[in-house]
């Protein structure tokens, strides 16, 4: 069945354009846009936000005015990306259906998400015009599917994907790239406990990195690391793990529906709450229930 094509803003608001579809995520600092317009044009306007531009089908021309005035004119397609300070004006043209992928990030976000990086303190994102760059491919593709499918996985996914997007900016593509990656320690035991007894009184919540991280009074991208080392898990998987082992509880000593657990455990619906038990119990909720249940 054909989409049916709609008229909206494109990525940065400026004018319509005929969407094929138009699908979008924000939260404080960030946009991520997912979308698939008609042949068109964008007139030449100038970015308010760093922009990672990610084409998914399709290929289209953009010219973008540097400061001091220079021109530079490239085409961008499947496997380049592009990104884009703030301040740089800029204008595209594609002749075929465009399918792609944008992440927009404030300055104010920017400097949150690498605030570790006493080195790139003063940094500044620079233009970088159609590298092949197989991890900001990987995270736009993984922003992608999750958005297409309602944001099944919650806030913490999506924004430990755009935290990671950002500190990769900031170490490849800025006035001071490839400054070297942060030596993270584990957590120590104590701020693992605070970490893991607030996640255990929030499992119900659609939580969120930066309150995780604040719980063990360090920044998000630090704590990531840190939790890792520590755990081996990253700390979506050590959520989804402790949400699956209440549920078990739930299954086994309540007659609950299955939709009123996955509800009580922080699952956005049933179907995500079941393919993601079955994958880490290699049982479906309801033979668990009929296996275990007192």
């Amino acid at each position: 069945m054909a989409a049916t094509q709609n008229l909206s803003s494109d990525p940065n608001g400026h004018q319509s354009l005929p969407m094929i579809f138009d699908r979008k995520l924000q939260w404080d600092g960030v946009r991520v846009h997912h979308y698939r317009l008609e042949p068109g044009h964008v007139p030449a306007h100038t970015h308010k936000r760093h922009e990672v531009f990610i084409p998914l089908a399709g290929s289209v021309t953009i010219e973008n005015e540097e400061r001091g005035g220079r021109l530079t004119r490239q085409r961008r397609t499947v496997g380049q990306i592009s990104v884009t300070p703030a301040g740089t004006r800029y204008a595209a043209r594609w002749d075929e259906e465009l399918e792609s992928l944008t992440v927009s990030l404030t300055e104010e976000f920017l400097q949150r998400a690498t605030i570790d990086f006493e080195a790139n303190r003063n940094a500044r994102i620079v233009l970088s015009c159609g590298p092949q760059d197989p991890l900001v491919r990987s995270i736009g593709l993984a922003l992608a599917d999750e958005i297409d499918h309602g944001h099944p996985a919650g806030k913490l996914y999506a924004e430990s994907l755009v935290n990671a997007l950002a500190v990769h900016l900031m170490r490849h593509y800025s006035t001071d790239a490839l400054v070297p990656d942060l030596q993270c320690g584990g957590l120590p035991a104590h701020r693992l406990r605070r970490v893991t007894d607030f996640i255990e009184e929030n499992l119900d919540r659609d939580l969120e990195l930066a309150e995780i991280a604040q719980a063990a009074e360090l920044s998000p991208y630090h704590f990531s690391r840190s939790f890792k080392q520590t755990t081996n898990l990253t700390p979506i998987q050590f959520l989804m793990q402790r949400r699956v082992e209440r549920a078990k509880s739930l299954l086994a000593q309540s007659e609950l529906p299955l939709a009123e657990i996955a509800l009580s455990v922080g699952f956005k619906n049933q179907s995500h709450f079941s393919t993601l038990f079955r994958k880490l119990t290699e049982m479906s909720p309801k033979a668990w229930r009929n296996a275990f249940s007192r």
